[in-house]
Parts: C-alpha cells; sequence; structure tokens
C-alpha cells in the first residue's frame, strides 16, 4: 500500500467512514447535514459514521442508530435496503443501537426510525447500487443506460446472460462513498420488496429464545447487584447496618454512593437474600399528595399557558352560537407497563466504560453516562440489545448509571435488573392530565368556537402539546396547554399527550352530537374538510358498517386522529353488562403515506387498539404520600389475551406521499370511540378515565 493510499484511508476513517474490502457508504459531503435536517443542530458522530456496507461476498449490512423494542423496524429498514439495493432480503444485516458502530441518532421515539432513518438508508442504497453500475460498466464496457441490478447481480438489459454478481464486481475493491445529494431511488412502480407483507427477519429468534434482551446479558466476572430501593418518592438515606449480609455466602460487598445502596453479589439468589438483613434508615417527605388530589393541583400549578393554535374572535364565536357548552375531562397517571423490565451491565476497561442497556437513546444515554464520570464520549460505549417493549418510558434509563457507579466501586462488572415492582414505581409515568373544552355550535351542528385549555402535569410542557390543535373547521379558536407540577417521575409515553388531548376533542364532538340529536359520524363530517381526515373517517365508518343495528346491549363510537404526521380514525362495538365492558370489534383506517412493510404497519396499529384499550377502560396509578399503592401486573391491570377485540386495519395513504410514523397514531383515537360507544349501550358518558372505574 501506498503512503499516498494510506494518507486517503486514515483521512476518511478521521471522517468517520469505515475501510474494508467492500463498498462503504457513509454521511455525504456536507456530513453534519443529517443531524441539521432531521433534529435541527449538529450533533457528535461516532468513530465509524457508516450507513451500509456492500461487502465482498455480495451481501450487505445497513447501520442505523435506532433500537428495536418490537415495533419492527430492523425488517422494515432491511426492506427499504434490499428494495434500493436489489438484494433479496435474507441478504441483509441490520446493526442497530451499538454507539461504537451506527451513526448518531437522537432516539427511537415519535415514530420516526421509517420517516426519517428509513429514508436515509434509502439513499445510501441508492447510492451502492449507482457505485456498482459503474464498476460494472467499467468491466462489462457497457454504458450505464444499458445495466440493470437484479438480485445481487448487475447485467445487460439486453442480454441477462451477460453480468457480474456483486460479489465478482467487489474482489480487491475498497471503496468509500458518500450518500449523494439525490441519489435515483427507486419508483413505486418499480418496487419489488416494499409495500408487499413480510415476516419479520428476527422473528424466528425471538420465538426460539435466542434473540438477547438486556435481562440476558451476562459478561465475565459479573457480580449481581440488589439495590435497595427507598421506600417512598424522594426519601433520602441516612444511614445502613450491613454487617450481617456482608457474612452471607456469595456476597462480595455492600456499596454505598450517596443514596444508591445495594448488595454485590456472585449471584442473583445471593444478593436478594443478603438485601433483605441490610438495615437501612430513610428521611421521608411528608404530606406528599394523593392521586385523589391531582385534579385541583393541576389547575392550581400557576403555569403560564403556551398557544398552540389562534384565530378568529373567541367571543364573537360564543354570540354567534345558538348553545354553549362547556366541559371537563379528566385521565390520569398510567404506566408504560413493557413486559421487559429494565436491566442494565457496566464494565471499566481501565478508563473506558462499556454498558449494555436496553434504553431508546443509546447516544442519550452515552452522553449522560460521559458528564457523569467526566469522560469524552469516546470513552463510552453503549449497546442496546433487543428491547421488550419501551413505549417512549426506556427513554430514562436509570439502571445504566447504577451499574456503572457500582462497577467502578467494585472493579468488576456489575449487573442491575429491575425487578417488575421495581419498573412499576420507579421508571417514569405518563401526566395526569385535566382539559376543559368550551365550544359553541350552530343547531345543525356547525362550530362557531372553540376554546381549548389543558393542563398535563410535568416538567415538560412539550408532552401537553401533541394533538392538542383541532382539526375541525372553526373560524374562532384558541388552543392552550400548561405544565404543572409532578408529585411522580413524569415521562413519555406513546403519543405522549395526544392521546389525552384527543380523549377531550373527540367526548366534546360525542357531546355536542347528543346536545344537537345528531349522528356523532355527521358532526365530524359537517365540521372537517381535510381530506386526508375525511377519508380515514369515511373509510373507517364504511368498513365498520356505521349506523347498522347492533344487538341490546351493544353500542358504537367514532373517533379521528392525528400523530407522527398520521391520519387515523376508529370505530368501535362495544358489549355493556353489568359493571363489565367488553370491545367486541375495532376498525381502523389509517393514511401513514408510503407503507414500507404492511404487516409489520398493522401489527403497530393493533398494538396501539390493544394498548389504548387499557387506557380507556383499566388503568390508572393509584398513589399516597410517595408510595405506589399497585405496582405489579396483579394490582395493575392491562389489556389481557382475552380482552382482545376483533381488529381491521385498512391504509387509505397515497404511496407517492413519504411514510409517515405507523407505532402511534392507533392509540390517540380509540379511549374516544369507546367512551362513545359506551354511551351509545348505556347512556352513561365517561369525561374521566379509566372508565370501569367510574361505572
Amino acid at each position: 500500500m501506498t503512503a499516498e493510499t494510506q494518507g486517503t484511508l486514515a483521512q476518511a476513517a478521521q471522517a468517520g467512514l469505515a475501510i474494508v474490502g467492500e463498498v462503504s457508504v457513509g454521511f455525504p459531503a456536507n456530513r453534519s447535514g443529517y443531524g441539521q435536517s432531521t433534529y435541527g443542530n449538529t450533533q457528535p458522530q461516532t468513530e465509524e459514521a457508516t450507513w451500509l456496507r456492500v461487502h465482498p461476498d455480495g451481501t450487505a449490512t445497513a447501520f442505523a442508530g435506532k433500537v428495536e423494542y418490537g415495533q419492527g423496524i430492523r425488517t422494515g429498514l432491511a426492506i427499504e435496503v434490499a428494495d434500493e439495493l436489489r438484494l433479496p432480503l435474507e441478504a441483509l444485516d441490520v446493526v442497530l443501537g451499538d454507539t461504537d458502530r451506527v451513526p448518531w441518532d437522537m432516539g427511537t421515539f415519535g415514530s420516526q426510525s421509517t420517516a426519517r432513518v428509513g429514508l436515509q438508508l434509502r439513499r445510501a442504497a441508492a447510492t451502492a447500487r449507482e457505485t456498482l453500475l459503474r464498476l460494472a460498466a467499467d468491466r462489462l464496457d457497457l454504458t450505464l443506460d444499458e445495466l440493470v441490478c437484479a438480485d445481487g447481480r448487475v447485467t445487460s438489459k439486453s442480454d441477462p446472460t451477460r453480468g457480474l454478481s456483486y460479489a465478482d464486481l467487489l474482489q480487491g475493491q475498497s471503496l468509500v462513498e458518500p450518500i449523494a445529494e439525490e441519489p435515483a431511488l427507486t419508483s413505486i412502480e418499480d418496487f419489488t420488496v416494499m409495500g408487499r407483507d413480510e415476516q419479520r427477519i428476527d422473528a424466528v429468534a425471538r420465538v426460539t429464545g435466542r434473540a438477547v434482551y438486556s435481562q440476558d446479558v451476562q459478561v465475565d466476572g459479573m457480580l449481581f447487584a440488589h439495590v435497595l430501593r427507598p421506600p417512598s418518592f424522594g426519601a433520602q438515606l441516612e444511614a445502613f447496618d450491613a454487617s450481617v449480609a456482608e457474612q452471607m455466602p456469595g456476597v462480595v460487598q455492600v456499596a454505598r454512593e450517596g443514596n444508591l445502596l445495594a448488595v454485590l453479589a456472585e449471584s442473583d439468589e445471593a444478593g436478594e437474600l443478603a438485601a433483605r438483613v441490610v438495615q437501612a434508615e430513610w428521611s421521608e417527605q411528608p404530606g406528599q399528595p394523593s392521586r385523589w388530589d391531582m385534579p385541583a393541583l393541576l389547575l392550581d400549578s400557576g403555569a403560564e399557558d403556551f398557544t398552540m393554535q389562534e384565530a378568529g374572535d373567541l367571543d364573537a364565536g360564543f354570540a354567534a352560537a345558538d348553545e354553549v357548552l362547556e366541559s371537563t375531562y379528566y385521565i390520569p397517571y398510567i404506566t408504560n407497563a413493557p413486559m421487559e423490565p429494565r436491566a442494565a451491565v457496566a464494565r471499566w476497561d481501565g478508563g473506558r466504560l462499556e454498558v449494555w442497556a436496553g434504553t431508546q437513546r443509546p447516544f442519550g444515554i452515552r452522553s449522560e453516562l460521559a458528564q457523569l464520570f467526566e469522560l469524552d464520549e469516546a470513552e463510552v460505549r453503549v449497546i442496546a440489545p433487543e428491547i421488550g417493549g419501551g413505549f417512549g418510558g426506556k427513554s430514562i434509563y436509570a439502571p445504566a448509571a447504577e451499574a456503572a457507579r457500582l462497577a467502578r466501586i467494585a472493579g468488576r462488572p456489575v449487573r442491575v435488573a429491575y425487578s417488575r415492582i421495581e419498573e412499576h414505581t420507579w421508571a417514569t409515568f405518563r401526566p395526569a392530565a385535566l382539559i376543559r373544552v368550551k365550544s359553541g355550535f350552530k343547531r345543525d351542528g356547525t362550530l362557531t368556537a372553540w376554546e381549548f385549555r389543558a393542563y398535563h402535569a410535568g416538567e415538560r410542557v412539550n408532552i401537553g402539546r401533541r394533538g392538542s390543535e383541532t382539526p375541525y373547521d372553526v373560524p374562532n379558536v384558541q388552543v392552550s396547554v400548561a405544565r404543572s407540577d409532578s408529585p411522580l417521575r413524569s415521562g413519555s409515553y406513546r403519543s405522549l399527550g395526544g392521546a389525552p388531548n384527543h380523549f377531550a376533542r373527540e367526548v366534546h364532538m360525542d357531546e355536542i352530537a347528543e346536545r344537537t340529536g345528531l349522528d356523532p359520524l355527521e358532526v365530524r363530517l359537517r365540521n372537517l374538510t381535510h381530506p386526508r381526515f375525511r377519508r380515514v373517517l369515511e373509510t373507517t365508518a364504511e368498513r365498520f358498517g356505521w349506523g347498522n343495528p347492533l344487538p341490546e346491549g351493544h353500542g358504537q363510537g367514532i373517533a379521528i386522529g392525528l400523530d407522527v404526521g398520521s391520519y387515523c380514525a376508529t370505530a368501535v362495538e362495544v358489549r355493556a353488562r353489568g359493571s363489565e365492558v367488553r370491545v367486541e370489534r375495532v376498525e381502523v383506517a389509517a393514511d401513514c403515506g408510503l407503507i414500507v412493510n404492511p404487516e409489520g404497519a398493522r401489527n403497530q396499529m393493533e398494538g396501539s387498539v390493544v394498548m389504548g384499550l387499557g387506557t380507556a377502560l383499566y388503568e390508572a396509578i393509584d398513589f399516597e404520600q410517595g408510595r405506589l399503592l399497585n405496582a405489579g401486573f396483579a394490582r395493575y391491570r392491562v389489556p389481557r389475551i382475552v380482552d382482545a377485540p376483533r381488529i381491521n386495519t385498512t391504509f387509505t395513504g397515497d404511496p407517492d406521499t413519504p411514510s409517515t410514523g405507523a407505532g402511534e397514531p392507533a392509540i390517540v383515537p380509540i379511549a374516544p370511540a369507546i367512551s362513545g360507544a359506551v354511551f351509545d349501550a348505556t347512556g352513561e358518558r365517561h369525561q374521566e378515565l379509566p372508565i370501569l372505574r367510574h361505572r
């Protein structure tokens, strides 16, 4: 290798591109462009910022900073690359969530994986395809227009027997290509994989137990930590006596750093037994509120409103109305309740820290750990294994820092794993919300004025902004959102504040229908001109058979929603008997633009519906004096298999429209649709969730 070649390779490596005997596709010439266009700012990149590699054997590997927590993005991203690169799906591998190996990413939330990262990988794959075409043109002495890529080969259009495989083209090659500014993306009519139902490429590994989750990770020399948790939120550790625990078999030490107190043992069982005999003294915060205090706390916070939508003159709109309606809606705290509790393993190697954590934000956790230990980010590696559910809640990941702190104390790798009770108690919660709606309308149901004021608990006002704006045609409107103090640790949840805001708005539309004696579907259509909204609403109503007679004790409800750029409508049939309510069937229509994998998108819609069913009927966090009262699945009810309704999904989007998120839109209209169906079946109007607590 010449000195000039060595220098070129060194420069490329310094720029964040891996160099091997293959084609590597990295960032475009403006390497900060992805961070700027995606998130509005320039972010630090990994040492290797490669998006795609085509290997000498003709297979390919895609790299992305997203993580897989059941939503199916590994498959979706592989499909997009396979179609652009003209490879069979089985020739694709996808590496996710390893901060030493993948491009920087803000995190996996907001249903952005397909919309943003998928598009970036398509551009990378198209760049690689064009590179392979150029190589083949030189080797075959043909022009680019005379060549075509298919099934991992480049062949002559006029003579398919004349061609070369990708493996043939890459023998002895070491190529690094920046992503082209405007590569020739595959047109819809030429898709061979996208748009078809595909089985998940990781399905077999998951059902056979080969998939490795954060709870499964073990490394040589690892200690098992059992952290002594405070008896209540905000309690501080004053003193402890571990003399008995330290003498027990298998116990290595009892470690304390600030409020962190843990038994470190050679086995999980030894640590758990020893933790039971550690005597800890805690000082607790008196006078903490309970769940019954929340409506008043939300209103009394004094936080300044943030205006989301404003037009016309509210006073004039109410004056022009035939009737004015005011209602208040309350939604309690709920938990994300992922099937897999959090776990993390940390290992120090000299001054370098390596952490395995099932987090939705590997790079965010890397930054937090680097700051905590005063390290350069290059000295911290975070690896996200498979994740058993996240729903936004695993963006914050305390066990990663706990494991790293304890590993530094012990001088050995340490594992911290939440129990089910710990997961429910020490994770974050979707904030409680109180929403006041005042509307003015004509006798024919036409809106003249709309005033919407939402109060969401939590530190971030943006939690409550999502989904607060009304899509209905109303000339005089004001929508505002305020943040209030939160006695519980609030955080992300599927759709953030979108589902609570939609619940209030759509139930209020049902109340307008009741006041005017009109059908709920008709009231919505009379106030809705947006074509994509109307399409999903009309499709849902038609597929559901809206207005057809139902058996006695059954009712129907309908609602619309918008989240992460996707439009959705849901119609529900419920059966009400005594104090119980069962959702019998759900019809969903969604417009997510271009659908990469319809089977995966349907799975997301169905998961959102079942999750939203739980928030509508059962779920609420009970707490008092800083203590959670219903931690664990024995006390906190979520939907079970027997609760799952029949769900049918129809996609109405135009494939020429860019992909938008599929993971969250179906959760925002399901609760108001269920509420409307319960009213239709029983005559009971529910303005507070969960419904079964108030029947």
